[in-house]
């Protein structure tokens, strides 16, 4: 029978049902520990002598000594006295092992420039595609099947198809050695969705909703300037051109730098946030020392933003970006000029906008609406 590091430990101490996903294997002279994100699991895998967290792997790493082994046991009741054999869990005896081949496909994408985010996302997709194969997969069956599991998995939109078979390619590609056009990876048809845009009125009305100084000058800076959630919350106040009313992103998507636009009424409600305080390396730091706000705190305060204000439409921060691009588009703002401000590498990515844009529809009138060409004929006739 297969060994399962779970249902051959001794029961769990605790009795809760976090224990029963604690994960205890030995490789190479290590004990790997994985454990789900509880702070009360947490704080107990910290009581653990010898222990360190690998970023990499996400993983706590332990020396495989008898002291470590005892404290496993008695802290979170999991025992790793039986080697779990390299053949058993799928990796051949003179084949690297799974944490060594993501180990090196992160050196490989850190020496290619890819970002942190970008290597994070692709780690854990090739982390699962060999913890569902090893690391000696029969590609062309192996892989269809883990595409086909994860899509079955749940609701996967048309982006998330195509970033698993983008990190599945580079992996294959770049640590297996086997060519992009020899694996059975096709991209998912690409969907044409129209970004969801506010209306002027609802942008007044989400903007009253913010009540809190600083969420209300980092959703105004987000929808004048056009910025993303990452460009905005890495904003330093260097970076806030008040002669030229300009703003300046450093390192935006692709590693790019461009000029935007700043809003008199932005800088001003900045200006009041920032009324006897400083904010020093960050424009607007996190509570945490030395951070920024975080993404998703932003998308927090977006959320509750768009309940008080009652807008029935999903909004994200990504939403005010597209009403800036629409919005400027509809008073008659040249295309390429938003590309720019956006910072688009191509101008058909901007083209989209031209779908929501109400410039040119306002000069349509609905058959509905306009009266009939019989009306019409009749009208005139009786005016003869």
């Amino acid at each position: 029978m297969r060994f399962d590091p779970v249902r051959d430990r001794p029961p769990s101490p605790a009795g809760s049902r976090a224990y029963h996903q604690v994960r205890a294997t030995l490789f190479n002279g290590e004990i790997l520990v994985q454990v789900p994100y509880r702070p009360g699991l947490v704080s107990r895998v910290r009581r653990l002598p010898g222990r360190r967290w690998d970023p990499k792997l996400r993983v706590w790493r332990l020396p495989d000594t008898p002291a470590a082994r005892n404290a496993l046991r008695t802290i979170l009741g999991v025992d790793p006295t039986r080697a779990v054999p390299k053949a058993v869990v799928g990796v051949p005896a003179d084949k690297p092992d799974p944490p060594e081949l993501l180990q090196r496909f992160d050196e490989e994408m850190r020496l290619r420039g890819y970002a942190v985010r970008t290597r994070r996302v692709y780690l854990g997709h090739a982390r699962r595609f060999l913890r569902d194969t090893g690391n000696a997969p029969d590609l062309p069956t192996d892989l269809r099947a883990h595409v086909l599991k994860r899509l079955e998995s749940g609701r996967v939109s048309r982006s998330y198809h195509s970033q698993l078979i983008s990190a599945l390619r580079l992996f294959c590609s770049i640590v297996l050695g086997r060519p992009i056009e020899e694996l059975p990876l096709e991209r998912p048809r690409r969907e044409h969705r129209l970004p969801t845009v506010l209306s002027r009125e609802e942008m007044q009305r989400f903007l009253a909703a913010v009540h809190n100084p600083k969420h209300l000058a980092i959703l105004s800076i987000a929808y004048s300037a056009g910025l993303r959630v990452s460009e905005v919350v890495r904003l330093h106040p260097e970076d806030i051109d008040r002669d030229r009313a300009l703003i300046q992103i450093r390192g935006a998507k692709g590693r790019k730098d461009r000029y935007t636009l700043l809003s008199a009424t932005a800088l001003a409600l900045v200006d009041a946030y920032l009324e006897g305080a400083s904010p020093g390396r960050w424009l607007f730091p996190s509570t945490r020392p030395g951070r920024h706000i975080s993404a998703r705190s932003v998308q927090k305060v977006t959320a509750a933003a768009r309940r008080r204000a009652r807008i029935p439409k999903p909004v994200t921060p990504h939403v005010l970006r597209h009403s800036f691009a629409t919005h400027l588009l509809e008073n008659g703002t040249d295309l390429r000029l938003i590309q720019e401000l956006l910072g688009h590498a191509s101008v058909r990515t901007t083209e989209i906008y031209t779908h929501v844009s109400r410039r040119q529809l306002r000069r349509i009138r609905s058959p509905l609406d306009a009266p009939s060409q019989e009306q019409e004929d009749t009208d005139v006739a009786v005016v003869e």
